[in-house]
């Protein structure tokens, strides 16, 4: 899946469920805290491959592993796969 789909299935996923929409805002105000970040979790988020994720992730300074891990869980979670 692409950056753009992702982003799409995460837009309907928002529209649908309040809930959702309010816990994934909050985490991105944590993400757009951090310079460059929001693209990189893009990335992250892309890596099928669990391992490699998780070397993606240890390379994040200490306060974006806490926001991507928040919303990795949150995709999880309410099944946006990608």
């Amino acid at each position: 899946m692409n950056p753009y789909q992702l982003i799409i299935m995460v837009q309907q996923r928002m529209q649908q469920d309040p809930e959702f929409a309010n816990k994934f805002n909050k985490v991105v105000l944590e993400l757009n805290k951090v310079p460059g970040l929001q693209q990189k979790v893009i990335q992250i988020a892309q890596i099928g491959d669990e391992n490699q994720r998780q070397q993606a992730m240890d390379k994040l300074p200490k306060d974006a592993k806490h926001a991507v891990k928040k919303i990795l869980g949150l995709l999880e979670e309410y099944n946006i796969n990608f």
